[in-house]
């Protein structure tokens, strides 16, 4: 007799599953030390290594750049700080550091370039972001603005978490187990934050692109790749058994693909 495959029907999942996977998971988490964003010093070491790879990458000294997304602004105070760039860093919202590293080189504003009038920022040498775009409810808008935004023969690097990624929840800090956001629904998470928190948490996902797409979209929009290359997690074999039924409708290569790192062009006219 032939052996069909479990459906989903067959497993309930639900908060319970979601609690026992949970507990199953805590002394072998996805991401064994997550960084805390609440300790200053930490962020402004990690703002420092990412603009120093900026740096090797690009040769940054005396640029004028832009990052999207900037958060409390790490990343755009040390460019200018340690590499003289004119530096200017967007947020969506405006956040409290953000007083101290303004001044000489560091420019911090809050717009929106999916929906707001950006013309004002002018021409870019140098276009960057990391693990934001996504968040953004419109990503291909996003793209299609920083392309306007950066001047003939600039240059964009792209960091962005992959939604079939492992740790693409980013709920990893409490959440220990691979691909919840693919096995359970968003309901699940805020009852099992309810439980555990008091109060509900979803997912942190906005979109839900994949390598594909971006590829697609860098194409349409007219960027040149200059290289791509990908963060991977190799896949927990006895977890995926478990559960192929619904992960195997993904391709396995998304499955192990966390971030995307892009190194964009526009090319000259």
């Amino acid at each position: 007799m032939v052996m069909l495959p479990p459906s989903r029907g067959m497993i309930r999942f639900d908060v319970n599953l979601f609690t026992e996977l949970n507990e199953e998971y805590k002394d072998r988490p996805l991401v064994p030390r997550a960084r805390n964003t609440a300790d200053a010093s930490q962020m402004q070491r990690q703002g420092n290594r990412r603009a120093s790879f900026l740096q090797q990458r690009y040769d940054l000294r005396g640029c004028r750049t832009l990052e999207i997304g900037c958060g409390r602004g790490e990343v755009t105070y040390a460019l200018a700080r340690e590499f003289g760039c004119d530096a200017t860093g967007i947020d969506i919202v405006e956040y409290p550091e953000w007083a101290a590293r303004r001044g000489e080189g560091v420019t911090l504003r809050v717009l929106d370039i999916t929906k707001d009038d950006y013309s004002s920022l002018g021409t870019f040498d140098v276009i960057y972001s990391f693990a934001v775009w996504e968040h953004i409810r419109h990503p291909y808008t996003a793209l299609r603005a920083a392309f306007n935004l950066l001047r003939p023969g600039g240059r964009m690097y792209l960091n962005a978490n992959l939604y079939r990624g492992l740790k693409a929840s980013h709920r990893y800090r409490e959440v220990f187990f691979p691909w919840p956001h693919l096995l359970f629904s968003e309901e699940v998470f805020a009852e099992f934050y309810r439980r555990t928190c008091g109060k509900p948490r979803y997912p942190a996902w906005v979109n839900r692109l994949v390598a594909a797409e971006y590829m697609e979209y860098f194409s349409e929009i007219g960027f040149r790749i200059d290289d791509v290359w990908f963060d991977t997690t190799p896949i927990d074999e006895p977890f995926y058994a478990r559960f192929e039924h619904v992960l195997g409708r993904y391709p396995r290569t998304d499955l192990q693909r966390d971030f995307i790192h892009a190194d964009l062009r526009r090319d000259q006219v």
